[in-house]
């Protein structure tokens, strides 16, 4: 895994080079800028994790530097912490106000720097991997979840959830009701796998119609996937007309003129139980559920036939 790159501005040597070396401890790639231009210009050209800034900076103040850096589309993204000897609470409120995501008044803790800098990385890579639709996360959350449980050698049982007949349901009724499908299936599942216990499943959105559960409990997995089926069979309803929920289905003009009639939509899940060091990259298990995943629809083909 790619270092987390760090931009530290402080023009107090002492300072930056006890900050850079603690986060450099923590696993952290560490820039230094030594006035507030070259803060901007160093942020622009490297793109960091987070940018640790002081406020009192030449050329540029920290407040300034913030408030440019929060106005830019694409750097607005880069948390900031801001690191002050000024305590008083105006300045801390001119500084998050200036779009500071924290601030650490000096003299400071450095371990509690290290654990500020960890938690707003943390925070701002899980709103930047979200799925705008359902608001879940996505497949960089999901691929970090499953390989911190193979790198700890710990059993777990991965459902990957799609929707069967989905494409054909967003090609007769739009692709805004389609969304609202893909909504409602996020919310189902996360309200189904809440209900499970302690710990509750992870769950991500791949995209599209793409689900994937990451279940510790082994017991309650297969219960889950039952679960989710029944009750989306059931909510799914809602999303169709009258006259295709009486005829349980959807009919469609195929090229040749002819009618076609389609299944209503089910939630389809395969399901694979990963033991203690089968797999050693999340590449080698990706390859197994789409394996799985396949034969369960090659099965549910089959049972429908």
């Amino acid at each position: 895994m790619l270092l987390k790159k760090l931009i530290i501005a402080e023009d107090d040597d002492a300072i930056a080079h006890l900050v850079a070396a603690s986060l450099g401890d923590a696993g952290f790639l560490c820039l230094r800028a030594w006035d507030g231009e070259e803060a901007i210009n160093l942020v622009r050209s490297e793109l960091p994790d987070l940018l640790v800034l002081d406020v009192m900076m030449p050329k540029l103040d920290g407040i300034d530097v913030c408030r440019r850096l929060k106005s830019d589309v694409l750097l607005s993204r880069v948390p900031i912490l801001m690191l002050t000897s000024l305590a008083d609470i105006n300045n801390k409120v001119e500084g998050l106000e200036a779009g500071a995501d924290d601030y650490l008044a000096k003299p400071f803790d450095l371990r509690e720097v290290a654990a500020r800098v960890k938690a707003l990385i943390r925070q701002s890579r899980r709103e930047r991997d979200r799925n705008p639709t359902t608001n879940l996360p996505g497949t960089e959350a999901i691929e970090d979840r499953v390989a911190e449980l193979l790198r700890d050698r710990k059993a777990f049982t991965l459902l990957y959830v799609d929707i069967d007949n989905f494409r054909t349901f967003a090609d007769v009724y739009g692709y805004r009701q389609a969304d609202d499908v893909v909504c409602f299936t996020g919310k189902l599942i996360l309200s189904q796998c809440r209900a499970v216990g302690d710990p509750v499943p992870f769950v991500g959105h791949v995209g599209g119609d793409d689900f994937i559960i990451v279940c510790e409990d082994g017991a309650g997995a297969q219960r889950l996937r039952d679960d989710i089926a029944a009750v989306f069979r059931e909510g799914i309803q809602d999303f169709y007309t009258e006259e295709d929920r009486e005829r349980g289905c959807v009919l469609i003009k195929t090229d040749s003129g002819d009618t076609r009639s389609v299944q209503l939509m089910e939630a389809h899940t395969a399901m694979v139980e990963i033991p203690p060091g089968k797999y050693e990259t999340t590449e080698a298990l990706a390859r197994e559920v789409t394996r799985v995943k396949a034969e369960t629809r090659k099965r549910t083909a089959g049972h429908q036939s």
